[in-house]
């Protein structure tokens, strides 16, 4: 078979960058540089509106993205699939091959958490819905062009053939999936016969079949999610056209949202052609200038309108490329780093005999969870079961291992549900006691099966608070045992040394509970600690009405002890949200950027100045704030949290103060004509950049290991020192600068027209947040928290007494 040369392939795409890149030259000498400088400048803070624009469309595709991934779309993130996303998207940048790298990285990263057919499907999936429904705008394009063009009867014609060409293959894609008809499979065999491609594609038939299998049981057995994923692409798809919109009414071209939808549909085409041009270089920009003809643009206004889009495309993909270094990166930390850590599967144990005794030790505690019947333990609480809310709880606390000891009725009808979740971690071990066991041997079972010598008794009946079982895992004596109480009501957690079971004797009568004859037996031998705790912080469920009082009380967590008067005011709104939030397949990472979104909202409306633009930028500036508190609920209710997202919130936080605060810049700048604003601002936005370096230098001085706890930390050592008169101050007047109260004050500002003084008390303010926090962070530095040391204790702290 003929063979081109390397060196001619090298050659080959050196003059195809050549040519391109003197097509692009000549393009912008024809359309004038200082003319095109000119149009490009139209565009300033409009600029960001349109990456803005783009960010949302990679979220909206990103989660179309994990909808195709079904039951298993929970065991990868979602920052680490718009990382994924994003890569492949900077690859796809380079025209056809890049897309096949990008497309096979996805499925590379997907293949170590799921089977790889699962994986090769979910991201055919995904480039077949984004291909589906780029034809759709093209068709919906080209028949809205039609009645408007004044072409040849010729012309007419390929555009109707076109049409009805590109309709009837989306009608037989349709048939396809329907009738599952094996047309990867069927083409599989066929190109079997070729002989050069008989043994690659004998290798590969299974997973073939398999993706194939997986393609149509996303639809015929998922069909709210094929749907959903459809959907969404086509909202990234209208987002496209929305921006096309927008860039050209910044550049003074009106022309509609049908004249952008035209645009679209034919940049489409022009992308379809320049796949073949690495990068789409010149072909882009010469497609866009004979799509402006149309419309009477000039060749200047159409090639600005390619250059911004060129652009945008640029910085994400730059931001693309970053993340597939961090992943390339973090890759290689977990192949080479050395050994994989292997997740024990779960096995049942019918006998103390089954069970091996030479365990590792470990730092971690293990954790226990009894059930008894299935009735309670399935009972939804924040739409996750009580027991699988207890095992991600223990999970979060890096345990030497997790137990469910259960009879097999039981074990049979839960451990389906919780694996239904996708929630279940995979280590979590099964030990199906026999039915009429008794205590002892129940826990003996559970001793034998330790894996550290830490061992933490948990009832799987009980909604609990995580600082409980937080308190439970820090508990290191060796000699005692630890209960926790609520007055005579025993909470059903233990914590004790596993060895402490050894001789342990079953007391009480047969009617007694587990957790009752436990603490008998050891409050017998003098060796138990009983830790009185809020009734508030659990709930043992056993009726209908019992889980409704959990659901109440888990809002009540939501609280936090730092919220003040207008955080609390905000809670009355964004508890309800994100109870519905929460019912639907939304990270808490997807409402940071929303609300960033939002909050980027607001600021272009304080941009554009005037009475009512800026109230209704004083009001989304509100909304967002309400929001802000809704991505750590979502993260709470879900027991999703991380310390990633909590910087996620952080960053999104700046970028929201950044945008703000630009924005009543040019706002007051337009108002009033005066540059002197422009000065104002410069100031302004140099004290809000020192203030996040300020404080996320303070972060990681007093807060490292718990950057959540940073404002409650802060507050209870400037509480220490009352005699500071600068620190008592700013103990007392930081709720001012906090999210929650800024919003407050500036739709009151803006409501009496008065954005002037807000402006200039915030540049007061932003330049005093960051010496406070430079002078705190270093007086508070000798007390910097460790990861168990002064921790916030939760409502009405444990009271000790030995029994």
């Amino acid at each position: 078979m003929f063979k081109v040369p390397s060196s001619a392939h090298r050659a080959l795409r050196l003059l195809a960058i050549a040519v391109s890149v003197g097509l692009l030259a000549y393009l912008v000498w024809h359309a004038g540089p200082a003319n095109l400088w000119q149009e490009l400048v139209k565009l300033s803070w409009g600029f960001a509106l349109v990456i803005a624009l783009a960010g949302i469309s990679h979220l909206a595709k990103t989660w179309a993205w994990q909808m195709t991934l079904g039951n298993d779309q929970h065991k990868i993130s979602f920052s680490r699939l718009v990382g994924l996303r994003l890569g492949a998207e900077a690859a796809g940048q380079l025209g056809i091959l890049g897309q096949t790298f990008g497309d096979s990285i996805r499925v590379s990263h997907l293949s170590r958490e799921m089977q790889t057919a699962k994986s090769l499907a979910s991201v055919t999936l995904d480039r077949g819905f984004y291909l589906v429904t780029g034809i759709v705008v093209a068709i919906a394009g080209i028949l809205a062009a039609l009645p408007m063009l004044s072409i040849s009867h010729a012309l007419r014609i390929y555009a109707e053939l076109f049409v009805l060409g590109s309709a009837a293959f989306l009608l037989l894609m349709l048939m396809a999936v329907r009738k599952r008809w094996p047309l990867l499979s069927g083409s599989a065999r066929s190109i079997r016969g070729i002989p050069f491609l008989k043994s690659w594609i004998e290798q590969r038939f299974e997973l073939i079949q398999g993706t194939e299998s997986a393609l149509f049981d996303f639809h015929h057995k998922t069909p709210k999610l094929f749907w959903g994923s459809f959907s969404l692409n086509l909202a990234g798809q209208c987002l496209a056209i929305l921006e096309v919109s927008i860039v050209l009414w910044l550049l003074g071209a009106h022309v509609g949202f049908s004249g952008a939808l035209i645009t679209e549909a034919l940049t489409k085409l022009v992308n379809a052609i320049g796949n073949f041009n690495p990068g789409n270089i010149g072909t882009y920009e010469g497609g866009n200038m004979l799509i402006g003809k149309i419309f009477s643009l000039s060749s200047t206004t159409a090639m600005a309108l390619a250059l911004a889009r060129r652009l945008r495309a640029f910085f994400w993909t730059v931001v693309g490329g970053l993340c597939l270094v961090f992943l390339t990166r973090a890759r290689k930390k977990v192949d080479f780093g050395g050994p994989a850590k292997l997740e024990t599967t779960t096995q049942d144990t019918a006998t103390p005999s089954d069970v091996p005794h030479a365990l590792p030790s470990s730092s971690g505690a293990t954790f226990a969870i009894f059930l008894a019947g299935a009735h309670a333990p399935l009972a939804r609480v924040g739409t996750l079961p009580i027991v699988c809310r207890t095992i991600l709880a223990a999970q979060k606390l890096h345990p030497a291992r997790i137990i469910v000891v259960t009879d097999p009725a039981t074990k049979e009808s839960v451990q389906p549900e919780l694996i239904a979740t996708g929630r279940l971690p995979n280590s979590v071990q099964w030990i199906d006691e026999i039915a009429d066991s008794s205590l002892p041997q129940r826990l003996h079972f559970a001793a034998s099966q330790a894996a550290s010598h830490r061992l933490v008794l948990i009832d799987g009946n009980t909604n609990y608070n995580t600082a409980l079982i937080r308190q439970a895992n820090e508990w290191n004596d060796e000699h005692a045992a630890l209960e926790l109480t609520s007055g005579q009501q025993f909470a059903g957690i233990y914590a004790l040394p596993s060895n402490r079971l050894d001789d342990f004797g079953a007391c009480g009568s047969k009617k007694t509970s587990l957790f009752e004859k436990l603490h008998a037996s050891l409050a017998v031998k003098g060796s138990v600690v009983s830790k009185d705790v809020s009734k508030d912080l659990w709930q043992r469920v056993s009726s209908e009405q019992d889980r409704r009082v959990a659901e109440e009380k888990l809002d009540r967590w939501l609280v936090k002890p730092t919220d003040g008067m207008y955080a609390q005011l905000n809670r009355r709104i964004s508890i309800p949200i994100s109870r519905q939030l929460i019912k639907l397949p939304i990270t808490a990472n997807m409402v940071s950027i929303f609300t960033l979104g939002v909050g980027f909202c607001s600021a272009v409306f304080f941009a554009l100045g005037g009475y009512w633009n800026t109230l209704l930028g004083a009001f989304l500036c509100l909304f967002a704030s309400i929001l802000d508190g809704c991505d750590g609920e979502v993260a709470r209710l879900k027991l999703l949290e991380s310390d990633f997202g909590c910087w996620l919130e952080t960053v999104c936080d700046y970028v929201f103060y950044f945008f703000l605060l630009t924005g009543m810049t040019i706002g007051q700048w337009r108002t009033s004509g005066t540059k002197a604003y422009l000065l104002w601002g410069g100031l302004l936005l140099l004290g809000a950049v020192a203030s996040f370096l300020a404080v996320g230098w303070q972060r990681h001085r007093i807060a490292a290991s718990r950057p959540d706890q940073l404002l409650s930390i802060w507050q209870r050592r400037a509480e220490g020192r009352r005699s500071n008169p600068l620190l008592y101050c700013a103990r007392h007047t930081e709720f001012i600068l906090r999210r929650c109260f800024f919003p407050y004050a500036l739709v009151v500002f803006a409501l009496f027209n008065i954005m002037n003084v807000a402006f200039i008390f915030s540049v007061i303010g932003a330049n005093l947040v960051w010496p406070i926090a430079l002078y705190s962070s270093r007086t508070f530095a000798g007390n910097r928290i460790s990861g168990t040391a002064r921790r916030p204790t939760p409502e009405n702290a444990p009271q000790e007494s030995m029994a």
